[in-house]
């Protein structure tokens, strides 16, 4: 009895699997590691016409640099008429409120615990997550994850659109 046909019966769809696994991961490595600023430089070579002012809202989970509690600073960032501010959750005042062009703004590494840091003389540094839909305290989603690195993408644009300086 020969072993060919036995090895070609398992040995093939292994290597399929494992081909499949491979691509997997080289395309999410690709999509996380795509730095979402790259539109904003492409975006500020072209003349832009006249718009009104940038105005945006977002589910934040802000942290002052060195602040290692995980269960607070979570909010809402709303920029309007060229102002940031934060708002707790659960209050009806902000926290904050400084103008825009006060604020320079970096992309962190993809394997960051938050996608942005955000500088100001009157805030510090703090580490900003941005989200469309409500922020995971407790456990991560992958999925969800991704959609906020697109997020602060948007916040990125919107905020040098307002006056902010992008950091590299």
């Amino acid at each position: 009895m020969s072993l060919t046909p036995l090895v070609l019966l398992y040995a093939i769809p292994i290597v399929l699997v494992a081909a499949a696994i491979v691509v997997a991961i080289v395309l999410v490595v690709m999509r996380l590691a795509r730095n979402p600023v790259d539109h904003v430089t492409s975006v500020m070579q072209v003349p832009a016409a006249p718009q009104v002012a940038p105005e945006g809202r977002w589910n934040a989970h802000v942290r002052r640099e060195g602040h290692l509690d995980a269960f607070t600073g979570f909010g809402t960032l709303a920029l309007s008429a060229g102002w940031l501010a934060f708002i707790p959750e659960g209050a009806n005042q902000p926290a904050w409120s400084y103008p825009a062009v006060s604020f320079g703004i970096r992309v962190n590494f993809v394997l960051a615990n938050n996608d942005l840091t955000m500088d100001s003389a009157a805030t510090g540094r703090l580490q900003v997550v941005v989200s469309h839909e409500s922020i995971n305290r407790v456990s991560r989603n992958n999925f969800k994850t991704l959609r906020e690195r697109d997020t602060a993408g948007e916040f990125v644009r919107v905020m040098h659109a307002a006056g902010a300086t992008i950091l590299s």
